[in-house]
């Protein structure tokens, strides 16, 4: 494959999978795929792949493979109604959702529910499994279970692991659409910046090719960082889906490479080194492009933080390859410079005079030039360096200005700044390398303002075990503040770095649970002239505590499992004040950063006393708004937890709104044409407990769940028994509780002839 960047390796894997797919096609439509294997889905990889069908139901499923049905399910929820087909190799397919299955097999499930008397009885085992051929029809496709119209396949191996479906099936149609790049994030580590910013940095691709894609620039790179790809594959159908295959090259070295090809149930708990847990959402992946300590599905095991570390300064390249299930195959191009931040220092900053050959004056007297020796290590002599030397005055306005190229900069440089208004208040020195500027220093001449500072402000940013403190204001530079934090008896002093944005501070926590203590010195003429103390809530979790470890915070309190990292991590909470359209009943409690992963079990636990508490349920702030979670409660210690695997925003909420209810009235109006009567119900509090419906035609009670079915999905009850109906006026009456508790009753009229 040819780019504008040369030849491009597109299979660094030399052992890919190139044998015929050997199972046939689950359905007698070709109508593609829409979800694939191994998809980000919350709190679990997608196990199989989905297969549209056109938002209805009713196709026919075709066995893929010789087998025996051996086991089948009804479930209300998940799966649905699903079947379990045995192949002759050991492998076993499974496919879910489905509305109903062939004449035999069916009159097999109406016997078992009839004996157990519950429509959805869970697992059954055959007494005598039943023999079906490749191809052969074993069920029509729903939507039962969770999600809409669509038929969901599974394939497990004998160890019960699960298969790429998309390795083993033969296709219907090819696909020729290549995956798609949408950008990279970096997050720091250490001294990094990218474009001299430090933190999180998120870089868009541009599309040169329909396979080949771009940044605009190089970017100015200093120190190591965690890389962030943002990416996804256009199915058959369209949507957007998870690729088959990602791969790390830089410097044409391969790091990092992940395929999706099978996975254990156990493997779960690597989601989050897989996926970003802030940023991947259904549709939307971000995938890690760095191996983590415990991440067993990435082959390489390469640090990426000691490969840029080891790297020499200049021009490199990292490449990126996106390959699909069909081999199709884009590839992403970053060229980046590798720079060493300045090392920068001013010193003899004198007040001269001009007509007396540059004769020093005394500070109080009125300056025409100022005269400075300026030192500056780590920088490249390159014709694309320089430095933009801008004297502003107290009101932040430039005043004068100049530029320095870096191949004249000899190791000392006395440099003579003149026609300097009285007014000149600080000089910024402005690092550019291809007209990216990628690092900032600043240095008073007038201090006074400095003895006026009561508090300093700056942005939190962590990644993984360092803390960083950027600094806002704009006015401090690093001669101006000097930090220390303190932890228990733990004192560190930390020496100010800079970056573009301006000055900020970087540390790691010590090994200990403790809130750390922040103490800012600000300096006038190297002397303290006030101390500023600011405090942070943090827990440090260690790699494989053996034991629960637990952050306490007012209200709130978090349990962590022993293993619940792999390697240390450090949170910060603090208070959030987001607006609710739902009662809130508590703090809303931030855990930050929200991309960490927790692999073993998290409790977030509210503990406080409220009237009605069956109401309440933890929320989570997401996108904009609170959604409900799964809350258990404990009317011994008034606690309400639930339990997460992933940091973010909480708080308890209370839900007082009643379902509601909207009634379809027939499409027809003649009686022996009525097929269905279909009522709209939903909450958007709890949850509708539907196990808490009732339901009335003509005053007549409809008891059994045979002849009703309500998909939560949809917010559709659909009611089947229709011999109740008669000609004339006919009467519908609902009630229903949600799982808060609130009730809501609604009956309709409607007329048949």
């Amino acid at each position: 494959m040819k780019s504008q960047y040369g030849q491009v390796n597109t299979t660094p894997n030399e052992n890919q999978e190139t044998k015929p797919r050997e199972y046939g096609w689950p359905m007698s439509i070709s109508n593609g795929f829409s979800s694939t294997y191994q998809e980000f889905r919350s709190t679990h990889f997608h196990a199989g792949i989905d297969i549209r069908t056109f938002k209805k139901n009713g196709f026919p499923v075709l066995a893929i493979s010789d087998g025996a049905i051996f086991k089948i399910r009804m479930a209300k929820r998940g799966a649905g109604r699903c079947l379990f087909l045995k192949h002759d190799d050991g492998n076993i397919s499974l496919y879910y959702h489905l509305d109903r299955f062939e004449p035999n097999l069916e009159s097999i499930l109406e016997n078992i529910q009839k004996e157990t008397g519950k429509k959805y009885f869970g697992f059954y085992v055959l007494k005598t499994p039943i023999r079906f051929k490749k191809g052969q029809l074993i069920a029509f496709s729903g939507e039962s279970g969770a999600g809409f119209s669509h038929l969901h396949l599974e394939i497990r191996d004998k160890h019960k692991n699960s298969l790429n479906p998309l390795k083993y099936v033969e296709p219907i149609q090819e696909d020729s659409k290549s995956p798609v790049l949408k950008a990279l994030l970096f997050r720091s580590r250490d001294r990094a910046s990218v474009n001299g910013i430090v933190g999180e940095t998120y870089i868009p691709f541009k599309e040169e090719a329909h396979d080949s894609f771009s940044i605009r620039n190089p970017l100015i790179i200093t120190g190591g960082f965690d890389l962030i790809l943002q990416a996804y594959d256009i199915a058959d159908t369209g949507r957007p889906v998870a690729p088959y295959r990602i791969s790390a090259l830089l410097d044409n070295r391969l790091y990092f490479q992940l395929e999706f090809d099978r996975f254990k149930y156990d493997d779960n708990n690597q989601l989050g080194f897989v996926y970003d847990m802030h940023y991947s959402i259904v549709g939307a992946l971000y995938f890690n492009l760095f191996s983590q300590k415990g991440f067993e599905l990435e082959k390489k095991k390469i640090s990426l933080e000691e490969l840029l570390n080891n790297l020499e300064n200049g021009e490199h390249e990292f490449r990126i390859l996106v390959e699909d299930h069909f081999k199709n195959v884009s590839v992403g191009v970053v060229p980046f410079y590798k720079l060493t931040p300045p090392e920068i220092e001013l010193s003899n900053i004198l007040k001269v005079d001009p007509s007396k050959n540059n004769e020093r004056i005394e500070p109080d007297s009125i300056p025409d030039q100022y005269q400075l020796q300026l030192d500056i290590e780590n920088l490249k002599s390159d014709p694309a360096g320089e430095i933009k030397i801008n004297v502003y005055n107290n009101d932040n306005i430039k005043i004068s200005s100049g530029i320095l190229g870096y191949a004249s900069i000899t190791e000392k440089q006395k440099l003579i700044l003149n026609e300097m208004p009285r007014d000149a208040a600080y000089i910024d020195f402005d690092f550019y390398f291809n007209e990216i500027l990628y690092f900032k220093k600043k240095y008073l001449l007038n201090n006074d303002f400095l003895s006026n500072i009561t508090d300093v402000s700056f942005d939190v940013f962590i990644n993984r075990d360092e803390v960083f403190l950027k600094i806002k204001d704009p006015g401090l530079c690093a001669g101006n503040v000097l930090l220390k934090t303190i932890q228990g008896d733990m004192v560190q002093t930390v020496a100010p770095q800079c970056s573009k944005e301006n000055i900020f501070f970087r540390c790691t926590p010590y090994d200990i649970e403790n809130n750390m203590w922040i103490n800012f010195s600000i300096l006038k003429d190297n002397i303290k002239i006030a101390e500023i103390q600011k405090k942070l809530d943090l827990i440090y979790l260690r790699e494989g505590a053996g034991s629960t470890q637990t952050l306490k915070y007012n209200e709130f309190e978090a349990e962590f499992a022993g293993k619940s990292v792999y390697a240390p991590k450090v949170l910060v909470v603090e208070e959030k004040n987001y607006k609710s359209s739902i009662p809130i009943e508590s703090k809303q409690i931030s855990i930050f950063p929200y991309h960490v992963p927790f692999h073993d079990t998290v409790l977030f636990k509210f503990k406080k006393k409220l009237p009605n508490p069956k109401q309440i349920g933890i929320g989570r702030f997401r996108g904009g708004g609170w959604t409900f979670r799964s809350t258990s409660y404990n009317p011994t210690a008034h606690t309400f937890s639930t339990r997460v695997i992933s940091p973010g925003v909480y708080a308890l909420l209370r839900d007082k709104f009643p379902p509601r209810i909207r009634f379809w009235k027939p499409a027809s109006r003649h009686l022996e044409n009525v097929r269905k009567l279909v009522v709209g119900i939903w909450d958007y509090g709890k949850g509708v407990n539907d196990n808490m419906l009732r339901i009335w035609l003509n005053r007549k009670e409809i008891k059994s769940k045979l002849d009703y079915d309500y998909d939560i999905d949809w917010g559709y009850l659909v009611i089947k028994k229709l011999d109740l109906l008669k000609k004339g006026r006919n009467h519908l009456k609902i009630k229903i509780k949600d799982y808060a508790g609130n009730k809501n009753i609604k009956s309709f009229t409607f007329i048949l002839k």
